[in-house]
């Protein structure tokens, strides 16, 4: 975070890189919500890894059922929305079945 820009001001986008990817370290084998920014396209699986600036992330369901269960290497800054469960908080439904897991 100690990037600045010419003017002397903190550059925003390492500080949102590094609280993002601070936020899914500390939620490792948690459930996670992903809408990425190419397709739109959404992942929903377990948390495995943040290295450098990229999620490592199990996909229980996709919008693409092809892709469902396979590992996926997301760069934080493609990330445009995500939810991560977590204690007290609401869980992420079951989308192919239409219930809560």
């Amino acid at each position: 975070m100690e990037n600045q820009l010419g003017s002397g001001a903190i550059n925003i986008n390492d500080i949102r890189q590094a609280v993002v990817s601070r936020e899914f370290e500390k939620h490792r084998g948690d459930k996670a919500l992903l809408l990425i920014f190419q397709f739109p396209f959404l992942i929903i699986g377990e948390i495995l890894d943040v290295v450098s600036d990229y999620l490592l992330i199990k996909a229980e369901v996709t919008n693409v059922t092809e892709l469902d269960d396979e590992e996926f290497r997301v760069h934080i800054d493609d990330i445009e929305v995500f939810y991560i469960e977590k204690k007290g908080k609401p869980r992420i439904p079951d989308i192919r079945n239409g219930r809560h897991a």
